[in-house]
């Protein structure tokens, strides 16, 4: 058992639990549309306490350290730089956002991000980043009504 991965996760209970405190004091306003001011934060609410279960549970299934071979050894290694190098494509992904639209470049990003992370380019690459990017189109644009900014291409 990963005791700091559990350790990890209980806090990000507490801290799902703080953010659900939060939440419910928000007033309630005429002004609210469908989803209204708690709809968000009860959305990040749960996405906290679904982060905190996956934890929990890899922490309580994960294989004890001491068992790893030198492939793991590598792997824990890298993990600063290719931690760098995901957020660089986040970086990027703002100003490709600005000239090519929110929906191409979140469809870039979803590629990009698992060929950097070693998955060889396939047609599955491209069908989870269309299905990824149109999920979020639909989830951002229209049910919850966020307008994207217009872009130079579209």
């Amino acid at each position: 058992m990963n005791h700091k991965d559990l350790l990890g996760a209980a806090i990000l209970l507490l801290i799902a639990g703080a953010y659900y405190w939060a939440t419910m004091r928000i007033p309630f306003s005429t002004l609210d549309d469908g989803v209204g001011s708690r709809g968000f934060p009860l959305v990040l609410t749960v996405a906290l306490v679904i982060v905190a279960t996956a934890l929990a549970v890899r922490a309580v299934t994960r294989v004890p350290a001491g068992i790893c071979n030198q492939d793991d050894a590598k792997e824990a290694e890298a993990r600063w730089p290719r931690a760098l190098g995901v957020l660089a494509f986040g970086v990027l992904y703002i100003p490709a956002s600005v000239v090519l639209g929110y929906p191409l470049a979140l469809f870039l990003l979803l590629v990009a991000v698992p060929l950097y992370e070693g998955l060889r380019f396939s047609w599955r690459v491209l069908a989870v980043a269309a299905g990824g990017a149109a999920i979020f189109y639909v989830l951002f644009v229209i049910v919850l009504g966020v307008r994207q900014p217009e872009s130079l291409l579209f």
